[in-house]
């Protein structure tokens, strides 16, 4: 096992996530989806990624809020694409009387709708959940502002904590979580400079310093911080001359939490990266250890099928010779394989 870095593999920014049935990995230039399908062949896509040409998305601080939206578009579609490889043939029943055109808007109807719900989800169960379970226990926001929030903060990481070990109990989550482990593991492995086998990838953990599970636990915190300034602003400036209903206060402090969730995943996005840059730094390490503890629970220690599947899909990645390989594609070879069965 070799314990050194490669910087000049770090460089390349190789990461990803776990799918239904499958992992996708990405760098600076493409990323792939790979799937394992019902029939237990591996199948993939391949799509370049395209230079944001947006200036933010180079700039300190906005980078993070840009790559954050990116990440959440990417991930949709490659959940999409991985759930449809393994029920394609229900799949391709609902979509052969749509045009290519057609097909492609409700996607992206059902990409904004589904972005949209997981928003609101996430921000009713993890700012405003948390924060009326605080004001009922009866702490008084415009005079302990630290005390409400640091209560709110303890709140909502015990409801985060919560809500990953209740999914995980689900043997179909379970499986995405074992995927999960199986990128870190082959990503691990790939920066420490091997060239990864089914072998030697077993040494290595199921922890990265980059990961999504950090990055949430770190925007928890932000928010922590963030927020008692939220309040004090509130009640000091906002409402300083007179004492509001007590509802009005509290949706007032919700709509500025709100509005502030960029800054907040700007900040913890900048916070990862320094984290990841300097890992090896003992007071950085101890830093972000609940971020690392708390993938103990979303990244479970994968079977030999799940890591043959990551290791699929970092060779495509670095496979040169294949640029890109579409949906269509995909969607045709099952086609060939499923007549096939049906000649047998």
């Amino acid at each position: 096992m070799n314990n050194k870095l490669d910087e000049n593999r770090i460089k390349q920014g190789v990461g990803g996530q776990a799918v239904i049935e499958g992992i996708m990995l990405r760098n600076r230039t493409h990323y792939v989806v790979a799937v394992r399908k019902p029939n237990k062949k591996i199948d993939f896509i391949k799509h370049k990624i395209e230079d944001n040409k947006n200036k933010l998305s180079k700039m300190f601080f906005f980078r993070g809020i840009v790559n954050f939206v990116d990440m959440m578009k990417l991930g949709y579609k490659t959940l999409v694409f991985s759930a449809n490889t393994a029920g394609l043939e229900e799949e391709e029943k609902n979509k052969k009387n749509l045009t290519k055109e057609e097909s492609s808007k409700k996607e992206n109807a059902a990409m904004t709708l589904s972005m949209l719900v997981s928003l609101a989800f996430a921000v009713g169960l993890f700012i405003a959940l948390p924060y009326f379970i605080t004001t009922l226990i009866g702490i008084n926001e415009k005079e302990n502002v630290i005390l409400f929030n640091l209560t709110r903060g303890v709140i909502k990481l015990a409801i985060f904590i919560g809500y990953l070990l209740i999914i995980s109990l689900f043997s179909d989550v379970r499986r995405v979580f074992e995927y999960h482990g199986a990128e870190h593991m082959v990503v691990n492995a790939y920066e420490h400079g091997l060239n990864p086998d089914i072998n030697n990838i077993r040494d290595y953990t199921t922890i990265h310093p980059r990961c999504g599970t950090t990055f949430m636990f770190l925007v928890l915190t932000v928010s922590i911080l963030l927020y008692m300034f939220t309040s004090y602003f509130v009640y000091s400036y906002i409402y300083a001359s007179y004492t509001p209903p007590k509802i009005l206060g509290n949706l007032t402090v919700l709509a500025m939490n709100i509005i502030l969730l960029p800054i907040v995943s700007g900040i913890s996005y900048e916070l990862l990266k320094l984290g990841f840059i300097f890992y090896n730094f003992p007071l950085m390490r101890l830093a972000i250890l609940p971020g690392l503890l708390l993938q103990k629970i979303t990244t479970k220690r994968p079977k030999d099928d799940e890591l043959e599947v990551a290791l699929f899909a970092l060779n495509k990645l670095l496979d040169n010779s294949v640029e890109e390989r579409s949906e269509e594609e995909v969607k045709a070879d099952i086609e060939k394989e499923n007549e096939a069965e049906l000649c047998v």
